[in-house]
């Protein structure tokens, strides 16, 4: 994993490289207001899901309980 994150961040350094220091803060707040019209646009459309979601999650609690109970149990008994 740490691997992963390293090859990544390489990659993103050799990234920047390409761009000029001086346009690197107008190119960040441009990502930015992108990401934030995105996620407001996404908020909009998906709303109802997201309430949707938040209202059956504690209802969901009981159910996950009881599946995931016996699989524990089946796992602690299982040969090792």
């Amino acid at each position: 994993m740490t691997n992963i994150i390293s090859q990544i961040t390489g990659l993103y350094n050799k990234g920047l490289e390409f761009i000029p220091v001086s346009l690197r803060i107008p190119l960040a707040i441009v990502i930015l207001i992108f990401l934030v019209f995105s996620l407001i646009n996404f908020l909009k459309k998906n709303l109802i899901w997201l309430v949707v979601f938040i209202l059956l999650l504690p209802a969901a609690y009981p159910s996950i309980r009881q599946i995931v109970l016996p699989l524990v149990e089946l796992v602690k008994k299982a040969p090792k």
